[in-house]
């Protein structure tokens, strides 16, 4: 009820678009992930009344202007983007999305080994977490903001050990400085990807979102702390959405 009393008033005053953010948080939270099918109608049913007044209430159209709110980390809390789950079990709180003022971005998380077939805790504690990084190139073209994959990276880690705020900076920005501006300045494409010991739920989906060169991404809300975000590889593509928080 408290929605719909929301989206008949044509302004959102500071408390009640905390409020109302608040509310879409308390449906998406906790929410275990479900077939990407299952997301959509999700969206359409739940969420989709809230995006539109969110939408209304942008307080920032300008992409230009979005820049100085969109440098940071942030963590996606929900998605109808299936590449999310394309990999095996993916850890939420260990997932990141980073935006730099010189350009690079990147989108990292670790997956859980052993998701299937079921294993003992005590075993699947010992297998490693894998670690999967996309760095892309952002820019505004035409008004519009543009992101293109560059470059992919791997690393299995100790599980027990979380991949925290601070090993994702520095394992971005080392790849930054040490791989991707020097394979930048030699032309060089990404290496192929060794997934064979890997569990692939959607081995074809995910090839093609993370071998995609461009995608075009729309902020429907953006703040210093939420982000709402619109994305499309290209014209062949489902519309994903995104909610954002930033860390």
């Amino acid at each position: 009820m408290v929605m719909f009393d929301l989206l008949l008033k044509n302004q959102l005053s500071a408390p009640k678009k905390v409020k109302f953010k608040d509310e879409i948080l308390a449906r998406v939270q906790g929410r275990k992930p479900e077939a990407l099918n299952d997301e959509i109608n999700f969206y359409k049913t739940e969420l989709l009344p809230y995006f539109i007044k969110l939408s209304q209430q942008n307080p920032v159209f300008s992409v230009t202007e979005q820049l100085r709110l969109l440098v940071g980390v942030w963590t996606p809390i929900w998605s109808t983007i299936s590449f999310h789950e394309s990999l095996p079990q993916r850890i939420q709180e260990q997932s990141f999305q980073i935006f730099q003022h010189d350009g690079y971005c990147a989108s990292v998380a670790r997956y859980i080994m052993g998701k299937e077939p079921p294993l003992s805790q005590n075993f699947q504690s010992r297998l490693p977490a894998y670690d999967f990084m996309v760095i892309q190139k952002y820019e505004v073209q035409n008004g519009k903001w543009y992101l293109q994959n560059i470059d992919r990276f791997q690393a299995f880690k100790n599980q027990e050990i979380p991949l925290s705020l601070e090993s994702v900076y520095n394992w971005f920005t080392n790849v930054i400085n040490t791989k991707v501006k020097l394979n930048a300045s030699k032309s060089l494409l990404p290496k192929a990807f060794n997934l064979e010991n890997i569990e692939m739920n959607h081995a074809n989906e995910f090839k093609k979102t993370s071998l995609a060169t461009s995608q075009v991404f729309e902020h429907l809300y953006i703040d210093n702390d939420w982000r709402l975000v619109k994305t499309q590889t290209d014209a062949s593509h489902l519309t994903s959405y995104t909610i954002f928080v930033k860390r």
